[in-house]
Parts: C-alpha cells; sequence; structure tokens
C-alpha cells in the first residue's frame, strides 16, 4: 500500500512540475489574433523566418561553435594603459 502512495504523490509531483513549462511554452505559439502561429498568416512565411533563421545559427556554429570556453576572458579590463 505504501508503494501506491508513494508512486501516486510522484505522478502528481511529475504532473504539477510539468504544466509550468506546458504553459509557458504555449506563449511562444501565440497567435496575436490571427489564429496562426506566431500571428504570421503566410506558412510560407513562417518557413522563410524558420530557414533564415537555422541559416544563421548554422553560420554562427561554423564560425564559433568549437570555441574552447576554458580560455575566455573573464577577468577586469585593465584601463590604466600600463
Amino acid at each position: 500500500m505504501g508503494m501506491q502512495s508513494d508512486f501516486g504523490k510522484k505522478a502528481a509531483a511529475a504532473i504539477i512540475g510539468g504544466v509550468p513549462a506546458i504553459l509557458t511554452s504555449s506563449a511562444a505559439v501565440a497567435t496575436e489574433g490571427t489564429n496562426e502561429w506566431f500571428g504570421v498568416d503566410d506558412g510560407r512565411l513562417l518557413l522563410f523566418f524558420f530557414v533564415v533563421h537555422w541559416g544563421i545559427l548554422t553560420l554562427w556554429l561554423k564560425q564559433y561553435g568549437d570555441a574552447d570556453e576554458d580560455t575566455d576572458f573573464f577577468g577586469e579590463i585593465d584601463y590604466t594603459n600600463n
């Protein structure tokens, strides 16, 4: 009987934890009154926006995708010119 109770509590916690994620992600496909995703009436335009976005992302990843984050500069900027 104790295992069923523990399972029920874990399931309820998982559902309660997942609801905010579902609600916040649904805002990303807001319809802006057009009843279409992101407020775009023409699917071809929406496809164009995503292709351009993915193209820019691809170019950026080709240039900086293999950057070593351990060598990034996170220190102070020396304005003394010494």
